[in-house]
């Protein structure tokens, strides 16, 4: 959206000033954005994305001449219904997907949560039967999904072991990418957290999506700080068998402080870009390298942390180690995908425990994890139906 079209929206047709509750939308994406455009709007994936849905939120509230107090009122969940069966008729009307539609609807109903808050309302509309049950139905089905399968993830986690240690062999303290890879797979692999938690999102500057640092680790306690969904940074649980590998990888880097990435980047002009960031744009940073014996070398010399890997970057590792790994991967991607490690594994502990199973996705309610796995609810309950149905007949 053009800056001239999103003031538009934001101020009455008859005057600059604006609606409170467009002055409490403002505010929400200040909330979750640290930096401003040329204009001083809030930028960032999360705020470009919400901000374009809120807006138009207000506008339609606006043109219905509607606002904050009867969102507070007895109206308010009625509001909220009219708005998920407007975002119906644009998925009938094939505008935008179910699932378009049911992420507009949340971006909305996180707003509403912070006006709570902030004392704005009373309680949050969007969050009732009436309104909920009006949302489209998400039409990215479930199974469609990707999984890691215990045993692609044995194979993919026992292909970065070897290659890391024979590597070590070789190579010794220089086994950096592969050392880094193992640790990488491991924590994907058993931690269940999300690649934009530990990894550099490029369009995000929030602190917690710039990769995270050994500052946020604690191996004695075998917790990670990470910045979660709930837009809260916290510790999460370090199992060992993801904790393992990043110690080995913290003995091979051997980082000069906290302040630097887990996951550092081997992208080498990014590396360059870094040194010039810090000592100046005039910097001949490429003979600074030669002097210091390499980029890597020079990094260390005037400790300057490298970026942190991406979640781009992320993804194409894993396309690379799936095939190396010769794991065969039998749906559209063709690789085992980041958000697929995190399925998996508490899929995994899903058929085991289902509280232990929501403490480790970090569900805030056990409902969120059944519906997420409710396809192994089915299979488990066809074995059992099976089972008596084999002494009925």
């Amino acid at each position: 959206m053009e800056g001239d079209e999103r003031r538009a929206i934001r101020g009455h047709e008859v005057g600059d000033e604006t609606t409170q509750l467009q002055s409490a939308v403002e505010r929400y994406l200040r909330s979750k954005s640290t930096s401003r455009d040329e204009n001083g709007d809030p930028t960032g994936t999360y705020v470009d994305a919400a901000g374009s849905e809120l807006r138009r939120f207000v506008a339609w509230l606006d043109a219905r001449d509607r606002d904050l107090n009867d969102l507070a009122g007895d109206d308010g969940p009625l509001l909220l219904r009219r708005y998920a069966e407007r975002l119906d008729d644009r998925v009938t009307a094939g505008g935008i997907a179910g699932s378009t539609a049911t992420t507009y609807f949340s971006y909305v109903s996180g707003f509403l949560t912070y006006c709570v808050r902030d004392g704005r309302l009373p309680t949050n509309p969007a969050l009732t039967t009436t309104a909920r049950e009006a949302v489209p139905a998400d039409d990215s089905a479930r199974a469609d999904q990707q999984f890691w399968t215990s045993e692609q993830r044995r194979r993919l986690v026992a292909h970065v072991d070897r290659r890391a240690a024979d590597a070590i062999d070789e190579h010794g303290f220089d086994a950096r990418v592969e050392a880094r890879d193992r640790a990488l797979v491991r924590m994907l692999a058993y931690a269940a957290v999300r690649g934009a938690e530990v990894l550099r999102h490029p369009k995000d500057d929030r602190e917690g999506r710039q990769g995270v640092r050994w500052s946020d680790v604690d191996l004695d306690r075998n917790t990670l700080r990470v910045l979660g969904k709930d837009q809260r940074l916290g510790p999460v649980a370090l199992p060992s068998k993801a904790a393992v590998g990043v110690e080995r990888w913290r003995a091979v880097q051997r980082p000069p402080s906290d302040d630097w990435p887990v996951f550092p980047t081997d992208h080498a002009p990014s590396k360059y870009a870094a040194v010039r960031a810090a000592l100046g744009e005039e910097t001949d940073v490429a003979a600074l390298a030669d002097e210091a014996g390499g980029i890597d070398a020079l990094l260390r010399e005037r400790d300057v942390a490298p970026p942190a890997l991406t979640t781009e970057g992320a993804r194409s590792l894993l396309k690379r180690l799936t095939a190396d790994a010769g794991i065969a991967v039998d749906d559209e991607a063709g690789y085992l995908q980041l958000h697929g490690a995190r399925r998996g594994i508490v899929g995994e502990v899903y058929r085991r425990d289902r509280g232990d199973a929501q403490d480790l996705a970090r569900h805030k309610d056990l409902s969120t994890t059944h519906e997420a796995y409710q396809h192994i609810d089915v299979e488990e309950q066809t074995e059992r139906f099976d089972a008596h149905l084999e002494d009925i007949d």
